[in-house]
C-alpha cells in the first residue's frame, strides 16, 4: 500500500480508488489463507472481483459499484447487530 501511494502521485486520478479496491481484495486474501475469513467477506470479494475493472470501462460504473458496494457492507454490518 506503501508503494501504491507512491505511484499514485504521477497516475490518473481513478487510479487511487482502483487501488484501494484492489487491496481490499487482496487483504480478504490474506485473511482466508489464514483462517481469519468469513462467508461475508467472502462475498464481498466476490463483488469487488466482479466490479473493480469498470474502472477502465466506465467512470460512472465504477462510481456506482463502489457506493453500492459500501451500502452492500453497511447492510452486513447492520444485520450482525
Amino acid at each position: 500500500m506503501v508503494t501504491s501511494a507512491c505511484n499514485l502521485l504521477n497516475e490518473t486520478k481513478s487510479y487511487g480508488p482502483f487501488r484501494l479496491i484492489d487491496a481490499a481484495s487482496r487483504l480478504i486474501d490474506i485473511l482466508s489463507e489464514n483462517q481469519g475469513s468469513s462467508p461475508e467477506l467472502e462475498k464481498i470479494k466476490v463483488k469487488i472481483e466482479g466490479g473493480k475493472y469498470k474502472v477502465m470501462e466506465d467512470g460512472p460504473q465504477f462510481s456506482s459499484f463502489l457506493n453500492e458496494l459500501v451500502l452492500y457492507i453497511t447492510s452486513l454490518i447492520e444485520d450482525q447487530n
